[in-house]
């Protein structure tokens, strides 16, 4: 009976380790990848847009004079100021939704209710607040020099589609931008995108 028992824990333990080792072996990506999935239309469609904002922000870029290799911090943001009114002047009939379709905002507000979902995703939102500015997203406009950019939740980020170089998703508290790095402007922005955080249950 002692041997039979014996048999089973040793049995028991080793599926427990099998099943650890399986966890441990698993790779960054698996464990960062959310249950939500994305249409391949709408990935489709919103990596077109993407792409086509690039490949015309990068021909406008071109027409710029070339910046000297060793360039001052003056000449640089001289570069990006002349670069954002070129992209404002191109997309002067730009207006939301026009990259974030409305599928892809669909797709995000669920991909971020399970991201932030959770001790580990009330933690995450809250760095993201401590770190983020509720200014109002404008399409088109200037992204505040004023204001520090949040940085981006990992597993969050390993859900989202990958963007052309120049772009970034940012957080602007609860909203989510996309904006051009390059231009420092705004193209697009989610209102509303972080679920806010649930009101604490009252005690009796």
């Amino acid at each position: 009976m002692f041997l039979a028992r014996s048999f089973r824990m040793a049995a028991v333990g080793a599926v427990v380790l099998t099943s650890g080792l399986a966890c441990a072996t698993k790779t960054k990506e698996q464990l960062e990848k959310s249950s939500v999935s994305m249409a391949p239309e709408v990935a489709a469609e919103f990596k077109k847009r993407v792409e086509a904002y690039a490949d015309s922000s990068r021909k406008l870029a071109a027409t710029l004079p070339k910046l000297p290799k060793e360039a001052t911090p003056q000449q640089i943001d001289q570069d990006q100021r002349a670069f954002e009114q070129l992209v404002v002047q191109e997309r002067r009939d730009a207006k939301p939704g026009d990259l974030f379709i409305p599928e892809m905002q669909t797709y995000v507000r669920t991909l971020l209710a399970d991201v932030f979902a959770g001790p580990l995703g009330a933690a995450e939102r809250k760095a993201v607040h401590d770190e983020s500015h509720p200014v109002a997203p404008v399409i088109n406009k200037r992204y505040p020099d004023e204001v520090p950019l949040s940085t981006m939740p990992p597993r969050l980020l390993a859900n989202l589609p990958t963007l052309p170089d120049q772009l970034e998703y940012r957080f602007v508290y609860n909203d989510l931008i996309l904006m051009d790095d390059h231009a420092h402007v705004i193209l697009d922005f989610i209102v509303d995108a972080m679920p806010r955080a649930p009101i604490p249950a009252s005690r009796p």
